[in-house]
């Protein structure tokens, strides 16, 4: 029996039709022309709650039977495939064994997980029979989740001229269907409550069903389906904020908390917690955030997982490695049933290098699961931690956050484009894919940009909170860019400093989420070694020599082998005479002795 979880609205009437018929628009059927259930028929249809025959007709007149009826019901339910597969891999071998109408067979799942009708029960429904009315009055009951009001009427006195043929455990159900003009009798007064039903008559129930709960505007909810993508794996931390699990896979994967996170240990509900670590879990999810959490804690079950480091067939053993913590552990699998990549395999076709997931009863290794794939994961890098392992968390929208684990000293390859970076080139928020395997990470790949522009960079803008470049490109045109002050900077394959880089210059950067993240100087401006960042306290135009104080003593600058002067705020090219005591410049070149510095150009950063 499933535990209980957290209900998700399912709006009725939504759902894709699975039946034994093939679909056919209400317009194309031949026989329903002036036919009374015409409206009723054509509505279910464009719903996806009934559908015609192959032949385009509808058979209006036909008899349900009861697997035809069960199907409609599921009908109800808004369920993705995540929902269809989870439902039908707890439900569908049970129906299996109860019935061999296989094309009914997921739609009777999900009236069991909806609580339509029971296991029991299912052993004594004749499913190709014909279903007497006041059978299916309680089933449709249960399907609008109506069952305890239902009971409540289980005395009621109802008007039909025939109600004494109504059998008690029906009697509730057919109440409170003819209280909401669901269900009503014949002309003559009848209810006729174990007479079949035909398909007019049953979509006329149906569509009554649609227009109550419309009016009431009420959603039909289905118990212990979230109907969410979900993961399995081993349970490595929990937090306030996150609830972190290591897959089969070998990928990290780190869940929002829910606030209201349900989580059931052993089937009763617990809170969860670091305590539980170590323990098989199962996260369903929406938009990345933990929602249910299902753990089973036994004490004496023990999980270990790793890469296969080492194979040896004369003690049917392998050497597993922690990828984080490094280390090393023998294990003998000679009672152990394995599974590699979802087929059952013996210990002589184990892989070596492969991920796996040792599930250990009483210290002795009982299962294996292997995977020996490799994984391409992609998302935008988070805030890096550095240590011997560096961790690197990968944010995907809408998904849970993979987290990336790597020793510092056996770094996977980064490429950004053709050029091999390291991983401190990496900016927070550029788009990488990474492939694992083994559950390792083998290789990190990213175009690390947005945009990228080249050109002569003309203008920096400082203000308290940012600094802007602005590139003058080859065809004139001017783009400006906020620049990370921790952007890497490159002259060729050296790194250098980024405030050697300096306007003039020829430069190619790298743009990501719209901010500089890496800079290439192609060509200097400035091929000075020195420079000499001052306020100009006096200005000789007749020498072209500004007189500043420079770590306690006057220094004075030539400029008379300056081939520029410019601007940094608007990138113009000034004159010698537009230089004035009170600006503050930056002047490049050399200094020919302690007081006196030789200027190859010129850049006034505030003008007085």
């Amino acid at each position: 029996m499933r535990t209980t979880r957290k209900l998700i609205t399912l709006i009725a009437a939504l759902a894709l039709l699975f039946t034994s018929v093939v679909p056919a628009f209400a317009a194309d059927f031949t026989d329903l022309e002036g036919h009374w259930s015409k409206t009723f028929v054509e509505r279910l249809v464009e719903k996806g709650i009934m559908a015609g025959y192959a032949d385009k007709t509808a058979k209006p007149d036909k008899t349900l039977t009861a697997a035809e009826a069960f199907v409609m019901l599921a009908n109800l339910y808004d369920l993705n495939d995540a929902a269809k597969d989870e439902i039908y891999k707890d439900y569908g071998p049970t129906i299996e064994k109860a019935t061999d109408i296989k094309w009914a067979y997921k739609q009777l799942a999900i009236c069991m997980a909806a609580g339509i009708f029971t296991e029991s029960e299912l052993k004594n429904i004749k499913l190709s029979a014909e279903m007497p009315k006041q059978n299916l009055a309680v089933y449709l009951v249960r399907a609008i989740q109506k069952a305890d009001d239902a009971a409540k009427l289980n005395e009621a006195k109802l008007e039909y001229k025939d109600a004494a043929d109504i059998t008690s455990k029906c009697l509730g159900s057919i109440a409170l269907l003819s209280d909401m003009k669901i269900v009503s009798g014949d002309n003559n007064g009848n209810f006729t409550p174990k007479a079949s039903v035909t398909r007019a008559v049953f979509a006329t129930m149906l569509c009554n069903v649609l227009d109550y709960l419309e009016k009431e505007k009420i959603t039909l909810k289905i118990d212990d389906y979230l109907g969410l993508d979900a993961a399995e794996g081993i349970l490595t931390s929990v937090s306030n904020s996150a609830v972190i699990i290591r897959g089969y896979d070998g990928i990290y994967r780190s869940f929002a908390r829910d606030a209201e996170l349900k989580t059931t240990v052993n089937g009763s509900a617990k809170a969860l917690s670091s305590s539980y670590a170590g323990d098989h879990i199962k996260i369903q999810y929406q938009d990345g955030k933990a929602l249910i959490a299902t753990i089973t804690d036994e004490s004496n079950i023990t999980y270990k997982q790793g890469k296969v480091a080492t194979v040896a067939s004369n003690t049917a053993s392998i050497k597993l490695t922690d990828l984080v913590s490094g280390a090393s552990d023998a294990y003998v699998l000679s009672k152990a049933k394995i599974k590699q990549d979802g087929k059952e395999i013996s210990f002589a076709d184990l892989t070596k290098g492969a991920f796996v997931t040792l599930k250990l009863e009483k210290g002795t290794v009982t299962e294996v699961t292997s995977d020996t794939k490799e994984y391409t994961i992609s998302g935008s890098v988070g805030k890096v931690s550095y240590d011997t392992i560096v961790t690197m968390p990968l944010k995907e929208s809408e998904t849970a956050e993979d987290i990336l684990y790597m020793n510092l000293a056996d770094m996977p390859t980064i490429k950004r484009g053709s050029l091999t970076i390291t991983v401190d080139r990496l900016s927070e928020g550029e788009e990488i894919n990474a492939v694992i395997k083994g559950g390792e990470v083998t290789k990190l790949t990213t175009e690390g940009k947005d945009a990228n522009a080249s050109g002569v960079l003309t203008i920096i803008t400082r203000t308290i909170t940012d600094t802007t470049w602005t590139i003058k490109g080859d065809d004139g045109t001017s783009v400006t860019y906020a620049i990370d002050n921790a952007a890497a900077a490159f002259n060729g394959d050296t790194a250098i400093k980024l405030d050697t880089i300096n306007p003039g210059d020829e430069v190619s950067v790298i743009v990501t989420s719209g901010i500089i993240t890496e800079v290439n100087l192609k060509k200097s401006a400035s091929p000075a070694s020195d420079k000499l960042s001052a306020e100009i306290l006096a200005v000789d135009p007749t020498n072209r020599v500004l007189t500043v104080l420079k770590d306690g003593k006057l220094t004075y600058i030539n400029c008379k082998k300056a081939a520029s002067i410019l601007n940094s705020e608007t990138g113009k090219t000034l004159s010698f005479s537009s230089l004035a005591a009170g600006d503050m410049i930056v002047a490049y070149g050399a200094y020919t002795d302690s007081t006196n510095f030789a200027a190859t150009s010129i850049v006034i950063e505030l003008k007085h």
